[in-house]
């Protein structure tokens, strides 16, 4: 078997050890050592790889839509939100929790929270003007349908299109269906008028708008702007007047299609916008390209989300000309997705890539070192050797002729 060893040892009379070579090992070690400890931090970090596909998750038709958004000078009482598809129809079947919150001047909250549903909206200046008017009951059908929205029944029925116009009808739907109607965290928007007995309009009242809702997967706008109908007396100014120049200026405090998960930018979270025009109101629109999203990692469940970029702007709408049409005043969010989705794993590298690294790293190490000592050894002994034949040279000339 020694003629198969390929690990000859020389003799240790013929090694020579050099003071060079001594310097080279420790800095070798200490290079190594140093390697292995970041080749051993990375190895227990989590890598995250991102790969794009086409979208195989056509078989999910509903998603979770949650928006927080604040405006500092509009009424809750005249705040509107409706969900549109493409063709402008009402979106019907959507599970939704709408909470207004009124805030004061100072953008301090007070009263009791007003859980709404979606509501028609002011979609032209003729709807702004005549907007105000009080609900008609008996203009209302039991339903909602894709042209018009009524009040809902909110959980007391399995169809929150199904209409409950009044406080009584939604109290008397809630106890049919065995449940407390009388919450002490918010009132209803049909029972509104309760809120604000207690605490009455104030001048420059604001509203946060927060909203969750169970949609279809399907291209929609949502519309937040000055319901069709409201309560001219929930002002304690004017309402005519402010709501022809209602100042939509506004922050996003949150909006997301799903779960959070490790990475997630929200491109809107804390966006602010404060343009306003002096000849009417604003109509602010954001363009979200929604991404389907699953997020792997090693030891957790698959997380099913959506990831999204915006284009956004503003324009100023003339609030009294009713001769041309023009963009309903308030904001929207027109959504669509995208037929591909980004897949995210995250995970660590295998045992067998780490040694393999770590063998790599010894081997090159000590490899380039030998190298090195050998090239400074053959070049300081060559170095020897030239100044030994100077000298012999030199003692040569020296020795006189003995002839």
């Amino acid at each position: 078997m020694k003629s198969f060893d390929a690990f000859g040892r020389p003799v240790q009379e013929f090694q020579v050890k050099t003071v060079f070579g001594g310097s080279l090992f420790v800095g070798s070690l200490v290079v190594l050592v140093g390697l292995f400890l970041m080749e051993l931090w990375h190895f227990t970090q989590k890598e995250t790889k991102d790969k794009m596909v086409i979208d195989q998750g056509q078989e999910q038709k509903y998603f979770n839509l949650t928006l927080d958004i604040t405006f500092p000078e509009v009424p809750c009482s005249v705040l509107a939100m409706n969900l549109m598809d493409s063709k402008k129809a009402n979106l019907l079947h959507v599970s939704s929790e709408i909470f207004k919150t009124r805030l004061d001047a100072k953008g301090t909250a007070f009263g009791k929270k007003v859980r709404d549903s979606l509501t028609d909206f002011c979609t032209n200046n003729q709807d702004l003007q005549e907007s105000g008017m009080g609900y008609a009951p008996e203009s209302r059908s039991t339903h909602a349908t894709t042209g018009l929205r009524c009040p809902s029944c909110y959980q007391s029925h399995i169809d929150e299109d199904d209409c409950c116009l009044s406080c009584d009808d939604v109290r008397r739907e809630f106890k049919a269906k065995g449940l407390d109607p009388n919450t002490k965290d918010y009132t209803f928007s049909q029972c509104e008028s309760e809120a604000y007995q207690g605490h009455p309009p104030k001048a420059r009242e604001g509203c946060r708008v927060e909203a969750k809702l169970h949609v279809r997967k399907i291209p929609a706008t949502l519309h937040i702007g000055v319901a069709r109908n409201f309560e001219p007396t929930r002002f304690s100014e004017d309402w005519s007047d402010r709501i022809l120049g209602v100042n939509f200026r506004h922050r996003v405090d949150s909006l997301s299609f799903g779960p959070d998960f490790p990475g997630l930018v929200r491109v809107l979270d804390g966006r602010e916008k404060s343009e306003h025009s002096t000849s009417g109101s604003e109509h602010y629109q954001y363009n979200v390209h929604v991404i389907p999203t699953r997020f792997a990692e090693d030891g957790y469940d698959e997380i099913t989300s959506h990831q999204y970029s915006v284009t956004e702007y503003m324009k100023e709408v003339f609030t009294r000309e009713t001769t041309w049409e023009v963009p309903p005043v308030g904001v929207a969010m027109t959504y669509d997705f995208t037929p591909f989705e980004v897949q995210v794993t995250k995970s660590r590298k295998s045992f067998w890539h780490f040694l393999t690294q770590c063998c790599a790293i010894l081997g090159g190490i000590f490899a380039f070192s030998g190298m090195l000592d050998n090239f400074a050894y053959q070049f300081n002994k060559s170095g020897l050797a030239s100044a030994g034949i100077e000298m012999y040279s030199r003692s040569a000339d020296d020795v006189p002729d003995s002839r």
